[in-house]
């Protein structure tokens, strides 16, 4: 109870110094103190100590510990909403971005991969509380990893599109997409995250089950608007999915790849009706279900859409 209590006096700036430096590598992709796990003699010195101490004391004080208050003053900063687009000039007088000259640009943690997903193609539940839930995972992995006592059940309605956060985690067999994108072992404190870039991510999210079903609601979400042609379309499918419209080279690729998906989908029906599983609109034809399906899985695969920049 001692310990407890010195941890949590305001007077004593530790706990609300590591506390901050974490939030602040959650938000910006670098800590304020690079060794996350050791702030003592033998650690590295901060790169703006009056900013963790500032901090620090905000947290400690006004926030009263709260992390949605300290987050909300974050993001709401000029240096949080800055661009993460370089400049020439910065390449040798800040190349490591020290300074905070522009925002960093990262890739979303593990969790989030799937639920960016599942909110450009419609499907996101946003129901807050209750208990865990269980997105579906590949049979072989449910069969072998789940063989025992406990069964994963594949959650039904709402509950399959629900956030990251209420995911089930069996901490010997987790979900392998948070495996692919580099979520930490369990067994043991992870103070940073690491961060991989490996051809496994890149096929997870062209055919696991999961981002299938999500490129195939967003296609639906986009034939349910109104569009002048497949050039209004897809760039409305780059604002959803990007927040902003798409290159005159971006458009034309896509262009291309829809009418070779179409030209090949009208040859096999067959291949587009089981792309298209459930989630094809009804007044469409099969193959343009799928042509925009295929399309719409690209965009969802790009480095851009998992980036957080």
């Amino acid at each position: 109870l001692d310990f407890a209590r010195w941890l949590a006096n305001p007077e004593h700036p530790l706990t609300a110094r590591v506390t901050v430096n974490k939030i602040w590598m959650r938000l910006f992709g670098a800590p304020l103190v690079a060794s996350v796990r050791d702030f003592g003699m033998k650690g590295q010195q901060p790169t703006h100590p009056e900013m963790l101490d500032w901090l620090a004391r905000r947290f400690g004080h006004e926030a009263k510990w709260s992390r949605k208050e300290m987050i909300r003053l974050i993001v709401n900063s000029a240096a949080y909403r800055q661009s993460s687009a370089t400049r020439s000039e910065l390449a040798d007088r800040d190349a490591g971005n020290q300074w905070l000259a522009r925002q960093n640009r990262f890739r979303v943690e593990a969790e989030i991969v799937r639920d960016v997903a599942l909110q450009a193609s419609g499907l996101l539940c946003r129901k807050t509380g209750g208990p865990s839930v269980f997105p579906p995972v590949p049979a072989d992995v449910a069969a072998l990893s789940y063989a025992n006592n406990f069964k994963w059940n594949t959650s039904k309605g709402d509950d399959r599109y629900r956030r990251g956060l209420y995911t089930f985690f069996k901490r010997t067999a987790p979900d392998p997409n948070l495996v692919a994108f580099d979520c930490p072992d369990a067994s043991m404190t992870t103070p940073a995250r690491g961060a991989s870039n490996t051809p496994i991510q890149a096929l997870t999210t062209l055919q696991n089950e999961v981002f299938h079903e999500a490129a195939q609601a967003f296609a639906q979400r986009l034939l349910a608007e109104e569009a002048a042609n497949d050039d209004a379309r897809l760039a409305r499918a780059f604002v959803i999915a990007l927040g902003r419209t798409p290159e005159s080279d971006e458009t034309a690729a896509l262009k291309e790849l829809l009418a070779d998906s179409r030209a090949y989908y009208e040859k096999t029906p067959e291949a587009a009706a089981e792309l298209a599983g459930e989630h094809r609109r009804e007044e469409v034809s099969p193959a343009e279900n799928a042509a925009w399906i295929a399309t719409g899985r690209v965009i969802l695969n790009l480095d851009e859409f998992l980036t957080r920049s």
